[in-house]
């Protein structure tokens, strides 16, 4: 009955829609030089946009709601996309962001009285019926009853969810709009103006809620900020084709997804600046020692940054010629009065705008010392004189750039040592007070700001790139996300949220914990968190969302029946349609060994770096710090042995980062004897 009324409701909806997508087609597009003309062009572009999004797929949900001030019942269908009538202004679907929407998902069946806030304040009411929807190309595949007044308690949100999460995955993250859980959308919805904090377990969706969280803030405040003043800092290039299909999937664009070495990199736009290769860096930290790993380098904490400004201001004061300026014979600028400038009138100004402005200062005090010439001609002769000299002592003020005085600052402090004759590679560590120093010297121009800006696997992200971030960010408007017990790169991290809280204002802060995870099965998420609990201080243990799925296995297998046997696994793995099945290594040897061995056998299957641009799914091999932030149906971790995997810290860590990257499927070999993290 419900499904036979959902579709009539459908086929009226869609009647609507698609009149209004014939009449937007109708208008010829605007190719004029009329401003006016051009915004109302754009705007129906948005609007044909929206249109074709809405039109295969037009809602997910349905709920209704009676206000305690009105006497009607309304039913709301909840899109991707917003839709209006534009006979009668009638809301035809509403877009998942506005106000009215978050009913559907904060609501859990157990309140009597419920409210949201819109434009015109707080409405009231209650719920009478809550809905999940599945349209696909113009059809109702299916409905299921989360909550229905008046009945017992209904379980079919559940298992609408275990539905979804049941899903084979492709080479590409999703998003989610169709059952964000109310602990997401509490986070999805807090206010522009504080920065965001999350530490959420593997599969909790903490990088989906994040990409939501983007689309609800241009959403909601669409007056105060841009998509294009807005910035995503994911960990490699693998993980950002990732997760490239999420923005446009919920009508997003123009909003930057990169690195932070990419974006360092283009920002201080200087030629001579070659980074060490982030693939060899990677290489060489999870291949070398426990001493080379559990080295820090000084340059990433913020009393290195107090260093650099301090180096900064001295190279700036240093930088004013030490004689005095004399235009005419007799006639002196003190040196001491351009100390005084820099050090009391321009004492908060970067240095090249102190520069400029003492330039400024010079001229106009020579167009007042050339009066003291009688003669009209003396004046222009002294006047020009007077510049002349004036460009040859400016010129003694050599510039520098930030990679200059990076060097003398590392020379200076002994924090490094470089050869200042030849350009040194560039590690990681340097890019961020590079970032500074430029800042610093030159300052930031306003419209160079970011509205917002997230930070993704956040604890690999060192306090003096917060603290860089910050001052280029209006209103410390972050999202900041990750999992300290998936904090892998410690030499360049952090190890409490507490650091980035004392450096951002603890009173517009808000801190999030996500602990239930939906990307796994029970059995992966109990044996990945056993694991876990060979840290110290586990960071957080996940809880499952009861989706119950075939057991994890541990198994010994034999040099040369090794090959033999994965090969076994994956054609296993085939058969049971699992779209996208992987083989982790603990390093990219490994990775490229296994690769060769097998690549005869299956042509299919696909090596994935650190280095690469894109993940094309299917068969892959890749090391296990590669795969951080990805996730896969099935996945085989090969080397599970003490040698790799020893009870350490680091090691932990990255088992349970192999261990949770499967959804349905998890199996481990091991060759000699088994790393003492699985011994129970």
């Amino acid at each position: 009955m419900e499904l036979r009324t959902e579709e009539q409701i459908l086929e009226q909806k869609l009647r609507i829609i698609r009149k209004q997508y014939d009449e937007l087609c109708q208008i010829e597009p605007y190719h004029g030089d009329d401003f006016s003309l051009q915004v109302i062009d754009a705007s129906r572009e948005r609007q044909l946009e929206a249109i074709k999004r809405a039109y295969n797929d037009p809602y997910f949900g349905r709920l209704d709601f009676k206000a305690f001030d009105e006497e009607q019942l309304k039913s709301y269908y909840i899109g991707k996309t917003g839709v209006t009538n534009e006979e009668n202004s009638q809301l035809v679907i509403i877009d998942w962001r506005a106000p009215v929407s978050s009913l559907f998902y904060a609501f859990s069946g157990s309140e009597d009285d419920v409210y949201y806030d819109s434009p015109d304040g707080f409405i009231d009411g209650e719920i009478h019926l809550k809905r999940n929807i599945v349209v696909r190309n113009q059809k109702v595949q299916r409905v299921v009853d989360n909550y229905l007044k008046g009945q017992a308690e209904i379980s079919g949100g559940d298992a609408f969810l275990l539905h979804k999460l049941g899903e084979q995955k492709d080479n590409r993250l999703r998003d989610i709009v169709s059952t964000i859980q109310g602990e997401q959308n509490e986070i999805i919805r807090h206010r522009q103006s504080d920065a965001v904090i999350i530490q959420g377990v593997a599969g909790s969706g903490k990088t989906t809620v994040a990409l939501h969280r983007l689309a609800y803030l241009l959403y909601e405040y669409r007056e105060k900020i841009r998509a294009e003043k807005m910035i995503i800092f994911a960990p490699n290039t693998v993980f950002l084709d990732y997760i490239s299909s999420v923005l446009p999937e919920l009508g997003v664009g123009d909003i930057q997804q990169t690195t932070f070495s990419t974006w360092a990199l283009n920002t201080l736009d200087d030629d001579r600046l070659k980074l060490q290769s982030m693939n060899k860096r990677r290489r060489d930290y999870f291949e070398g020692t426990t001493k080379q790993q559990n080295h820090r380098s000084s340059k990433i904490d913020l009393d290195f940054k107090k260093k650099v400004e301090a180096k900064v201001q001295q190279f700036a004061m240093d930088w004013i010629p030490e004689e005095d300026f004399e235009p005419w014979p007799g006639v002196i600028f003190s040196h001491q009065t351009l100390l005084q400038w820099f050090e009391h009138d321009f004492k908060d100004s970067p240095a090249m705008t102190k520069y400029e402005r003492t330039r400024a200062r010079l001229k106009r005090w020579i167009e007042i010392e050339v009066k003291r010439f009688d003669d009209k001609k003396e004046q222009q002769t002294a006047k020009k004189q007077a510049n002349t000299l004036l460009r040859h002592y400016l010129r003694k003020w050599k510039n520098r750039k930030p990679y200059d005085l990076y060097i003398q600052i590392l020379k200076d402090t002994h924090v490094a040592v470089a050869d200042t004759n030849h350009p040194f590679t560039l590690e990681f560590e340097d890019l961020a007070p590079l970032l500074h120093i430029q800042q610093l010297w030159y300052g930031l121009e306003k419209d160079k700001r970011f509205d917002h800006v997230v930070i993704d696997e956040a604890q690999d992200f060192s306090p003096y790139q917060l603290s860089v971030l910050k001052e280029r960010t209006r209103g410390q408007s972050f999202t900041i996300l990750g999992d300290l017990s998936q904090g892998i790169h410690s030499q360049e991290g952090i190890s409490d949220w507490q650091t980035f809280v004392d450096i951002l204002d603890s009173q517009k802060t808000a801190y999030f914990e996500m602990e239930k995870s939906y990307r796994s099965t029970y059995e992966i998420i109990e044996f990945s968190n056993k694991i876990l609990k060979s840290l110290e201080k586990p960071a957080l243990l996940a809880k499952p969302v009861f989706r119950s799925g075939e057991d994890v296995h541990i198994q010994k297998v034999n040099e040369s029946e090794e090959l033999i046997q994965i090969i076994d696994w994956i054609q296993t793995m085939q058969t049971k349609e699992m779209n996208t099945i992987t083989l982790i290594t603990r390093n990219e040897a490994d990775t490229k060994f296994y690769y060769e061995k097998l690549n005869q056998t299956i042509p299919d299957l696909s090596l994935v770096s650190y280095e690469d641009q894109t993940y094309h799914g299917g068969i892959s091999i890749l090391p296990v710090y590669v795969a951080k932030g990805l996730e896969f149906d099935a996945v085989l971790i090969l080397g599970a042995d003490e040698e790799n995997y020893p009870h350490e810290t680091l090691a932990t860590k990255l088992l349970y980062v192999a261990c949770t990257r499967a959804l349905h499927h998890l199996r481990l070999f091991y060759k000699q004897t088994v790393t003492p993290l699985l011994s129970n």
